[in-house]
């Protein structure tokens, strides 16, 4: 009797556990949630919408937003203070940051000091070396601006461009990926004979703020383009918010042409600049309806993009990849064949290689995004 008794405690006792354990999956199930942390629309709207899009995906029980200020380079604290304020809730397991402005890899070092070291880090268009941040986030994405230096430059040799004007900034100029893009597209400029000219343009983190710097490029451009009155000129910026201003300002100049924005997509200026209203994820359409507007202006032969949204999708891809962390589903920190798997899903035929700076150093955590780029006259 005695032996019946304790067989029935102990089924009684496994039963609990097993109740137990099925109770804290569910929950776990139930209470994940991965942050987004993006700039604001001025800054970079593509990022804001796709953490827009993500929230209505999964609900705010799931997915936290936020955006760093747009004045990044001189309030670091408050990127970092927000990064903190997501660790600080227990449900969040991954981050998804982009852009990585300056100020996420001290926000993730202060995570870690609050031992929150279950948290995953998942870094968009990161904007500080690419050593120390590889060294700080689990996984990094960015469009491949080395390889930016080579497509560029076959679609002005497809144009037969004269000109090349490249409009930055001392701040980005300092950055290692941006720098890299820049001597490629110099020495292929040299290679087809195109003349390279540099254009140093106010920051727009500075004091004159994104008004200033768009202001610079409206009335800049269309005295360059006249300057070269009798060539075909290129304009590129390496700034987001510079792209609208380019953009328009480029529209109605016969000489000028546009051939990449920094962030390449349908939706990277491209809204603003013709006054549509583009439906996120209808890339086809998107691309249809620029090519129409552009066609307005006897402009389709003389601007280009990706054809799909690159930053949208590192915010897609990372908040898929930052789900299957929390629910377990994936245990690797960096594992390449998921990210490979949802990158084939999110943006089909993109080269992805990982990221190999000046010294041959190749970072295994860091993924290089490249497309080719379109042509408008085959969406009309």
């Amino acid at each position: 009797m005695k032996k019946l008794l304790s067989i029935i405690l102990a089924l009684a006792m496994l039963l609990t556990l097993t109740t137990v354990a099925a109770s804290a999956e569910t929950a776990d199930e139930g209470t994940w949630k991965v942050a987004i942390l993006t700039g604001t629309t001025s800054q970079g709207e593509e990022e804001f919408r796709a953490a827009e899009k993500a929230l209505e995906k999964y609900g705010p029980e799931h997915i936290i937003t936020d955006t760093y200020p747009d004045n990044f380079m001189s309030e670091t604290e408050t990127t970092i203070s927000k990064l903190v304020a997501f660790a600080s809730d227990p449900d969040v397991k991954a981050i998804v940051m982009c852009q990585a402005v300056p100020g996420a890899t001290p926000g993730i070092q202060k995570i870690r000091e609050m031992g929150r070291d279950d948290i995953l880090f998942i870094a968009g268009t990161p904007q500080e070396d690419p050593a120390v941040i590889s060294e700080a986030a689990d996984i990094i994405m960015y469009a491949n601006e080395a390889g930016q230096g080579d497509t560029i430059m076959e679609k002005c040799a497809e144009w037969g461009i004269d000109v090349f004007m490249h409009y930055s900034f001392p701040r980005h100029m300092a950055m290692e990926t941006i720098v890299g893009r820049y001597n490629i597209l110099k020495a292929n400029a040299e290679a087809l004979g195109i003349e390279f000219v540099d254009v140093t343009a106010p920051d727009p983190t500075g004091e004159a703020g994104t008004s200033g710097a768009q202001q610079f490029v409206l009335e800049d451009v269309p005295q360059q383009a006249a300057k070269y009155a009798d060539k075909k000129v290129a304009f590129f910026t390496t700034n987001c918010s510079m792209q609208p201003a380019m953009q328009a300002a480029i529209l109605d100049l016969d000489n000028a042409y546009y051939p990449l924005p920094c962030c390449p997509s349908p939706y990277h200026g491209f809204p603003a600049t013709l006054g549509l209203e583009l439906e996120l994820g209808d890339d086809e359409a998107a691309l249809k309806a620029i090519a129409e507007k552009l066609a307005e202006h006897d402009a389709v032969g003389r601007y280009s993009t990706w054809p799909t949204p690159v930053a949208m999708s590192i915010i897609e891809i990372g908040v898929e990849y930052a789900k299957g962390w929390a629910l377990g589903e994936i245990t690797d920190r960096n594992n390449a064949d998921i990210l490979m798997e949802l990158f084939n899903e999110s943006v089909p035929g993109a080269k992805i290689e990982n990221y190999t700076n000046a010294e041959g150093t190749t970072l295994d955590n860091y993924y290089t995004i490249l497309l080719s780029q379109v042509d408008f006259n085959d969406y009309l």
